[in-house]
């Protein structure tokens, strides 16, 4: 979580507040009060965070509330740590980019570790608690616009809230990136008559566990046993060749699994 919050503070700091951006939400806010009343960042980022934190103290896990917590403090810390470092050139377009790539690479972080920065998720999800039949993230979304909106409105700019948005969009996709990233694998499933014998190889050759699904073929109404197993890309080669010499008619399927998780397997993945 800490290097999360790092990224964070550091697209921040770097990129996003010196052209008065950035990508909704508490820092938003606090962008605005660093440029009206002169106020850190990290200030305002703890001061907004710990009213929110109170308020929710009542109506959100425990657990959740601890991990937030130390999240908000570690954010204000990184930001009262970075502010002193001269931002980039200010590049309006390179600065969005680079600003929300840091973002959303430090938010995918602190979320991977099952971390929160507060702000408009502490917010949504107490409003969700009040009217449930509207989603978190439709809160979440609700909230980051609105506050680009007032920035745009409070430094008479346009420009301010188009590139604020876009900062906000490539966050989010960063984010969301970072959160799919796992273990990767390839799924394979294998339909042949010798179901058997290729189990045990595959057993043997790669210490892969095998799954075995009972199926029917439509066309010749035949009962089958389908394989299913899960090796790395780099494995993927030799089971098909090892599949082929025992059945060179066997019909395989092949599909990436975006992450694998299960006894055994993490270990052998590499």
């Amino acid at each position: 979580m800490g290097a999360g919050c790092l990224f964070l503070a550091l697209g921040l700091n770097l990129f996003l507040v010196p052209i008065r951006l950035s990508p909704g939400g508490i820092s938003t806010l606090a962008t605005i009060g660093l440029y009206l009343f002169k106020l850190p960042l990290a200030l305002t980022n703890l001061g907004i965070n710990a009213v929110l934190f109170l308020l929710g103290y009542r109506y959100l896990g425990k657990q959740m509330l601890t991990k937030a917590g130390i999240c908000i403090l570690m954010l204000s810390f990184f930001l009262q740590l970075t502010a002193r470092i001269p931002h980039l050139p200010e590049d309006l377009l390179l600065s969005t980019v680079s600003g929300g790539i840091l973002v959303g690479f430090g938010v995918g972080l602190v979320i991977r570790q099952e971390g929160s920065t507060g702000g408009s998720d502490f917010a949504a999800l107490l409003l969700h608690r009040f009217f449930p039949h509207i989603s978190i993230a439709g809160f979440i979304l609700g909230i980051d616009f609105l506050i680009l909106i007032l920035a745009g409105v409070i430094f008479e700019s346009v420009t301010v809230t188009f590139y604020s948005l876009l900062s906000l969009v490539i966050a989010v996709k960063v984010t969301n990136l970072i959160l799919s990233m796992g273990n990767l694998a390839k799924s394979v499933l294998i339909i042949s008559p010798r179901s058997e014998a290729i189990t045990t190889c595959i057993q043997e050759r790669f210490a892969r566990g095998v799954t075995g699904i009972y199926g029917k073929g439509m066309y010749g109404k035949t009962d089958r046993l389908i394989l299913l197993c899960a090796v790395s890309p780099k494995e993927l080669p030799a089971l098909v060749h090892t599949v082929r010499e025992l059945d060179k008619k066997a019909f395989l399927i092949i599909f990436d699994a975006r992450e694998v998780v299960g006894e055994g397997f993490l270990e052998k993945l590499k």
